[in-house]
């Protein structure tokens, strides 16, 4: 499949449109593949209209028409006549024909299913992936000050801070943000990835070495809805993604994970993260991988951008694209995860601080303005006192969040209007700090 240059998509910015096929073979996929996917959809549904079984398998319906008709030759499947008024303005009169698996389609039905239980979307053949993945991590606009500053306009953060922040967002290399608990690291994460460039097109699925990977995950994939140009429904219109993982990341969620009762692979986490973020929070805290580990496994990936993985039942391993721009979040100390080798190759390195007074207060004021409640400095600056300077405290800048959050609900509790106040302030106070704290 040839990629097709960007195309002006009827909002904003370019987009690369991935080409509808022309023909069978443009697919990429074998006739019997295909011819099998209509077998198991049918097997799963029972009987279904030849326009529906196209959509399911977001491929054009003149393929499916085509394999329908050899799987009826075969004797696995018959057709229920046509039904005239179910069929849309110009579609062939063969789109509403009623298609129902035999019994002997329902017995190859079962042989396949024991090999790969896999009916969804035709996946998309693995080299047309790498060409679009490409293609797609070539992004047009500069990463600059004033774009930076919109992107983080919602949080509160130092001009040092975003400006130790913009060079590497604007290079997309690793970057390793550190600081103390609890002052926006992983939200600073999460917005990073609106800088990382316009929608993208995301395979549901993937065809190599005749094993299906699952790659569209909803989970970590925004799909966006948007009237395009005719283009290969395979591919789903998302938002860049924000992959995020932390304590719980183990070796195995960087390998394609295979099912052994479904017979088909999961796309790893960094694969779904191709094209957006890749944010590994809590970095040093992962039960079941050292940090060395972690970094020797992304090492080459981070230098070479191809990442390489294992498809145990092929016996084999694929190269495919590594154009997630990785992220570590840390609130430990980066000499005491790495040595000096490992810091090097992480090039940019940015310190997220404790907010200033003057932060502090910001933040309290947005937070009031968010709940609709009335901010009294006086109040804060008595806050500030009491609960962090005479007990040498640091500031963080969840807290006023958290502190708003208990005195919203303690009010309700109580029975009492909901506003900021001292009594309900020191109440939220007395449950929400901690001796440990101190």
């Amino acid at each position: 499949m040839a990629v097709t240059a960007p195309v002006a998509a009827p909002a904003s910015s370019p987009i690369a449109l991935p080409p509808a096929p022309r023909t069978a073979e443009e697919t990429g996929l074998p006739f019997s593949f295909v011819c099998d996917l209509v077998l198991k959809v049918l097997y799963f549904n029972g009987s279904m209209l030849g326009r529906d079984i196209a959509n399911h398998l977001c491929l054009p319906f003149t393929f499916i028409d085509t394999a329908s008709r050899f799987l009826a030759d075969e004797g696995y499947s018959s057709s229920t006549g046509v039904h005239t008024a179910m069929l849309e303005p110009g579609e062939p009169i063969n789109a509403g024909m009623q298609h129902m698996i035999s019994t002997a389609g329902r017995q190859r039905a079962r042989e396949l299913l024991e090999i790969n239980q896999y009916a969804g979307p035709a996946p998309v053949p693995i080299a047309d992936y790498t060409a679009m993945a490409e293609r797609q991590s070539h992004v047009d606009g500069q990463v600059n000050r004033a774009r930076l500053h919109d992107a983080f306009s919602h949080l509160v953060l130092s001009e040092e801070v975003l400006d130790h922040l913009g060079p590497a967002l604007s290079a997309r290399q690793a970057v390793f943000l550190y600081g103390p608990p609890g002052n926006g690291k992983t939200t600073i994460a999460e917005a990073a990835a609106s800088l990382l460039g316009p929608p993208m097109f995301i395979p549901r699925a993937l065809y190599v070495h005749g094993e299906v990977i699952r790659f569209y995950d909803p989970i970590h994939h925004e799909p966006i809805d948007r009237e395009l140009p005719p283009h290969d429904r395979r591919w789903q219109l998302a938002k860049r993604p924000a992959v995020k993982v932390g304590g719980e990341l183990t070796p195995r969620m960087l390998e394609l994970g295979f099912d052994s009762t479904l017979g088909f692979y999961e796309a790893s986490m960094q694969l779904k993260a191709n094209g957006g973020l890749f944010l590994i929070d809590d970095f040093g805290r992962q039960q079941n991988m050292s940090p060395r580990d972690l970094l020797n496994r992304l090492i080459v990936p981070l230098e070479k951008k191809v990442d390489y993985l294992n498809i145990p039942r092929a016996g084999s391993s694929i190269p495919v694209p590594f154009t997630c721009m990785v992220m570590l979040s840390t609130n430990l100390r980066p000499q005491n995860l790495m040595d000096e080798a490992f810091l090097r190759r992480v090039r940019f390195k940015v310190h997220v601080p404790d907010p200033t007074v003057e932060e502090y207060k910001e933040i309290w004021r947005r937070n009031c303005v968010d709940n609709n409640l009335r901010m009294d400095e006086a109040l804060v600056d008595s806050l500030l006192e009491r609960h962090y300077f005479a007990k040498g405290r640091s500031l963080h800048g969840t807290h006023p969040r958290d502190l708003l959050n208990h005195v919203i609900h303690a009010a309700l509790y109580l029975g009492k209007n909901v506003e900021l106040n001292g009594e309900l302030l020191e109440l939220a106070c007395e449950t929400y700090f901690v001796e440990a704290d101190e």
